[in-house]
């Protein structure tokens, strides 16, 4: 009886992956207002009594989609992020790994997403705002926190966060595509230029 629970629960999983999968596509494809429920159901080949049996509306599966993406864009910032203590070349090669992640084609395109239609929908927009930016924030504010206090450390995300975004808004908007050479110059004159605090005194007695 357990044997067959856990096949159910896993048929069940991979069922709702397959979900995401096709939703995510259409998503990102045709834009959160023209794609439906229907559509999906569609797309899956099966019944729409099965899509709605695993989300009860479109708005629970854009958060998981969104949940999907962020989990994969998370664990790629923690590989460079998680147990570092601070150090130039950490930070170097965290906003390296970061600039990768947004500049993602799926990164690029869901942001997209949320931009153009943030407005009409601005359950997207915070969807998208809690799971992603607000979690990589505190992520870099604990890594910047194991040499700084609370305050710096929040001011050296800011700006580190600021910085990084913005260039990858500016490369979106150029006519040509930029190179790895390019953005790995940019990190470089990034970090040229951000001045540090004072390191906080982290020994003990």
């Amino acid at each position: 009886m357990t044997e067959m629970i856990g096949k159910r629960e896993l048929n069940k999983a991979r069922k709702r992956a397959e979900i995401v999968r096709i939703a995510t596509l259409l998503f990102l494809e045709h834009g959160y207002a023209a794609t439906t429920m229907s559509a999906i159901a569609d797309a899956l080949g099966g019944s729409k009594a099965t899509l709605w049996a695993h989300f009860s509306s479109k708005e629970e599966l854009f958060s998981a989609v969104i949940d999907m993406h962020v989990g994969t864009f998370s664990r790629d910032i923690d590989e460079v992020l998680t147990g570092q203590s601070f150090s130039r070349p950490a930070l170097r090669r965290a906003c390296v790994r970061f600039l990768d992640c947004l500049l993602n084609v799926n990164s690029v395109l869901l942001y997209r997403l949320v931009v153009s239609e943030g407005e009409r929908f601005p359950e997207i927009k915070e969807m998208f705002y809690e799971s992603g930016p607000v979690k990589m924030r505190r992520a870099i504010a604990s890594f910047f926190s194991t040499r700084f206090d609370a305050e710096e450390a929040a001011r050296l995300t800011q700006f580190t966060v600021s910085a990084v975004t913005g260039y990858r808004t500016d490369i979106l908007l150029r006519p040509t595509k930029a190179t790895k050479a390019q953005h790995e110059a940019f990190v470089d004159n990034f970090m040229a230029h951000i001045t540090f605090p004072p390191e906080k005194d982290v020994t003990t007695d």
